[in-house]
């Protein structure tokens, strides 16, 4: 009697079957892929992962980034055809589960990618809307962080050098102490200004001359915002003008009340906390003006209908 034993062709059946149970398997086990956070699961007749990265690629324009991240596609196999349930939860709070049915999978898998797509698209924009509006803040906050609190009083001392036409004879010059005061936006300020004395010729290429000369009281009020760095005022001088005759028979010419008003504006510089360089502009219309008559009644000099000044000078104390 022989031995059993196991028989070769039992051996190369059993084989056979394992092998055809796996393909099968394989064939009707859902296909699927992840990424970053895009979960794609479908039975073997539809289109693989990679068909649908390119699918879903074509209608961004772009290659797939994070803005997939958190929708998950599940497709399944249905009597009447696929099914696909696109869940965008992950996404925002306000996207749900979205259901597509189509007879033929390759065309459910187009109508996936297009929303896949938008649903992207929309997540993109989402988030650099959010990147702005949070950006817009902080940057309002570092330069609010950044600029200093500027009391509501402030004062200084300003001394300037000034030079004009209108007033003394040619282009004249002088220099002029001021001390103001601020509140708010509002400020005033006294000073005083003597000009340098200016020769009016009697006659061209002869020595005899007028040296008329200027001292004034000056008063000003006006605007001057402690957050920026400009002013404009209102205001008004008084104060002697004194002629002195130079090579002339008789030398005392005379005196006589300078009287104008006017307005300006000015524009500071900061050098130092405390330390400004200032640069103004002023123009003046004398309320009173000053003639210089030798005895014969003839006139020498008046001041014209109109003054211009422009100073630079140094301004020192708070806003």
């Amino acid at each position: 009697m022989e031995p059993e034993g196991v028989c070769p062709c039992h051996v190369a059946l059993r084989v056979f079957v394992l092998g055809i149970a796996i393909v099968v398997l394989g064939a009707t086990a859902p296909r699927g892929w992840a990424d970053p956070g895009f979960v794609w699961e479908a039975p073997a007749p539809c289109p693989d992962a990679d068909d649908v990265r390119d699918r879903i690629e074509r209608r961004l324009g772009m290659p797939i980034d994070g803005s997939v991240h958190g929708i998950e596609v599940e497709i399944e196999r249905q009597r009447s055809g696929f099914v696909a349930r696109i869940d965008a939860r992950g996404v925002t709070l306000g996207n749900g589960i979205r259901t597509l049915t189509s007879a033929r999978c390759e065309e459910l898998a187009d109508a996936v990618a297009v929303v896949v797509a938008r649903l992207a698209t929309e997540a993109r924009v989402q988030a650099e809307t959010a990147r702005r509006s949070v950006a817009i803040p902080r940057a309002a906050v570092a330069r609010a962080a950044t600029r200093r609190e500027v009391p509501q009083w402030g004062g200084g001392v300003r001394a300037l050098a000034v030079s004009g036409v209108g007033t003394l004879p040619g282009v004249g010059v002088g220099g002029e102490v001021a001390v103001y005061a601020r509140r708010g936006a509002y400020f005033g300020e006294v000073g005083a200004a003597r000009w340098a004395r200016s020769p009016m010729y009697l006659t061209a290429g002869a020595p005899g001359a007028v040296d008329v000369g200027l001292v004034v009281a000056v008063l000003r009020a006006g605007w001057s915002p402690p957050d920026k760095y400009i002013r404009a005022w209102l205001g008004a001088e008084v104060g002697p003008m004194t002629g002195a005759g130079v090579s002339l028979d008789d030398p005392q010419i005379g005196a006589g009340r300078w009287t104008a008003a006017g307005g300006g504006f000015g524009v500071t510089w900061p050098m130092f906390e405390h330390a400004r360089l200032v640069g103004t502009v002023e123009m003046l219309a004398p309320l009173e003006q000053v003639r210089f008559v030798l005895r014969d009644g003839a006139e020498i000099y008046r001041p014209s209908a109109a003054a211009a000044r422009c100073a630079l000078g140094l301004e020192v104390g708070w806003r």
